[in-house]
């Protein structure tokens, strides 16, 4: 318990003030509301000592009783006041760094974690955050407090009730901690199962084209609704274990109060125990146990903000792929494969002992069946993995010197799948220069030959497209993401098959808008479609994670080997006729 309220406080860095404001004032709203029954008592003892209960008498009630009330209600809005915007504030920094976190990991680390798993963390994990863990610790920090401080004031008043009190709160802790046991156990279980029913819906909803096409929505909405029961199941287990401990930790707790209130009525009995000092004793029975209980009431909460921060935290201290990186500006933008050898987390190799070099301003094509490591190539440019083997350098810097974003503003990437966000289309071409005008934005368009098809549009460059690019064409997709590209205007540009989904009329067109980018910067191009290819600088034919050929295009057309059977194939496709 001790251990989670640190751990917020560590996460929470300066807001830890509020936070520890929000406790104190907490605790004093717990202790002022203790004020009527000492109002009460002065009532009786007054009575019980023979004095008159004049006007002053029932001033000071009335003062004790009001300022109770109004006191309470004031530290209970700082209460609120204090958690409410430390909470809001340190799950929206959360949110920031986790973000910022997960750009700068090494894109392993989504294989190893689930898209479900990494959705709950960043979406209901932080919301839980968000609105339950300042309520949670000032509850359980209130209970504590107050326990202790009960204690005192027990014990203080007659010893001999104080020790059925502690007597009390002893017998508690053994079904304390067995719930906090359980309940450790069933929120990780019950944590893992809602990323699961998370990412079939992520699944289902992304895949529904495929789902419908191949008729099989009632196969996988079955799978879906299996999930769903799966978190359902959790649930109702949760509550199954829980409601007995927490009747059976209530009643610990209930059986002391009884025994309390009977001692207290035999010392009444025996004269040991005054009228006032009685009547006090059984109205605190009633409530004297009342944080404790809500601290043990809370015990499924408490073990999910556990799991919850075990969740965060795995994103947080997940290494950085730039974690020595440094803030590098470059003066040339050549770059250098030097014996690089690298394999996915499957071990698989992709790239074995590849070495080449890329002049400053040239144009390099690569090309190579499928599945040969073309697209590992540009990835590997842009460090979104670490090699195994071997050093690539940019501009005479090895990669692994950059930070991420030092490395990235140099490139401009147009990949074969490309994502657009839910947004206008304006802002999508801005995505990498948000501080362009309209009228830049127009002229990139134009160059990607998207201008008409998005003025045709009801709302032109103000139409908001759907997730993904939903909403438009994959062409239509591919030419937004090189009019992106182009908007950028980096001095290092990565084209993986950036041609793949245009039609051949279009293709003529960014064939030349291409050309007029490119100038002085230096390309890498990934295509299958060789006409494209022709004027490249060089060509690296790529078969088997090795470089099999090099050399510009009328040479390797001459040589034996991959590329002039590719060349030979196309020129067969141009060649075919639709028989009649």
């Amino acid at each position: 318990m001790l251990k989670i309220i640190r751990r917020v406080l560590r996460l929470s860095g300066n807001l830890s003030k509020r936070i520890w404001g929000s406790f104190f004032c907490g605790f004093l709203e717990s202790m002022f509301g203790l004020l009527p029954i000492v109002a009460v008592f002065f009532v009786l003892n007054q009575l019980q000592s023979g004095l008159e209960i004049t006007g002053q008498t029932w001033g000071i009630v009335l003062t004790l009783i009001i300022g109770g009330l109004v006191l309470r209600s004031i530290f209970k809005y700082l209460v609120y006041r204090l958690q409410s915007t430390a909470g809001f504030e340190f799950v929206a920094r959360e949110r920031i760094s986790l973000g910022d976190r997960l750009r700068n990991v090494p894109m392993g680390f989504f294989h190893d974690h689930s898209m479900g798993e990494l959705t709950a963390t960043m979406t209901s994990d932080l919301n839980y955050l968000e609105n339950y863990s300042m309520h949670i610790l000032d509850k359980v920090t209130s209970g504590v407090l107050t326990m202790i401080v009960m204690a005192i004031c027990v014990l203080t008043f007659d010893w001999r009730i104080g020790i059925v009190f502690l007597l009390g709160i002893f017998l508690s802790f053994p079904v304390y901690n067995y719930m906090q046991k359980k309940g450790k156990d069933l929120s990780e279980k019950r944590q893992t199962i809602q990323a699961d029913a998370i990412a079939a819906t992520l699944e289902y909803v992304q895949g529904i084209s495929v789902i419908k096409s191949f008729n099989m929505c009632e196969k996988n909405v079955s799978e879906i609704e299996n999930a769903y029961e799966k978190n359902a199941d959790s649930a109702y287990e949760v509550e199954s274990v829980f409601t007995p401990l927490n009747m059976s930790y209530s009643l610990v707790f209930r059986i002391c109060a009884c025994i309390m209130m009977f001692c207290a009525g035999l010392l009444a009995i025996g004269g040991e125990l005054t009228f006032a000092r009685l009547s006090v004793i059984l109205l605190a029975s009633f409530t004297i146990f009342n944080p404790l209980e809500v601290m043990g009431q809370m015990t499924t909460l408490i073990r999910m903000l556990d799991s919850t921060l075990d969740r965060v935290e795995r994103i947080k201290q997940a290494k950085r792929i730039d974690e020595n990186g440094k803030d590098i500006s470059l003066d040339s933008f050549d770059i250098a494969f030097d014996h690089v050898s690298f394999a996915y987390e499957n071990g698989n190799p992709i790239l074995n002992d590849v070495s080449f070099s890329i002049p400053q301003g040239s144009m390099t094509a690569i090309v190579g069946p499928s599945g040969s490591g073309k697209t590992t190539i540009t990835r590997l440019i842009a460090r979104f993995w670490d090699i195994q083997d071997g050093s690539i350098t940019v501009g005479g810097h090895d990669v692994k010197e950059f930070t991420c974003d030092s490395l990235l503003k140099n490139m401009s990437m147009v990949f074969q799948n490309v994502y657009l966000f839910r947004d206008t289309i304006e802002n999508n071409i801005k995505f990498g220069f948000p501080e362009a005008t309209h009228e830049q934005v127009v002229e990139a368009a134009k160059k990607a030959c998207c201008h008409d098809f998005i003025t045709a549009l009801p709302d032109g460059y103000n139409t908001v497209i759907g997730e993904g690019g939903s909403t438009l064409s994959g062409g239509e997709k591919q030419r937004i993401s090189i009019a992106r590209a182009m908007l950028k205007d980096a001095p290092i540009i990565l084209l993986d098959e950036a041609t793949a989904s245009v039609d051949p009329e279009n293709e003529v067109h960014l064939q030349q808008a291409i050309s007029a980018l490119v100038k002085n910067k230096t390309l890498i191009v990934i295509a299958h479609r060789l006409s494209t290819i022709r004027d490249a600088d060089q060509i690296l034919v790529v078969d088997n994670g090795k470089i099999a050929q090099k050399g510009v295009h009328a040479d390797l057309i001459q040589q034996k080997g991959i590329y002039q059977n590719f060349w030979n194939i196309r020129q067969k496709v141009r060649n075919w006729k639709l028989a009649q």
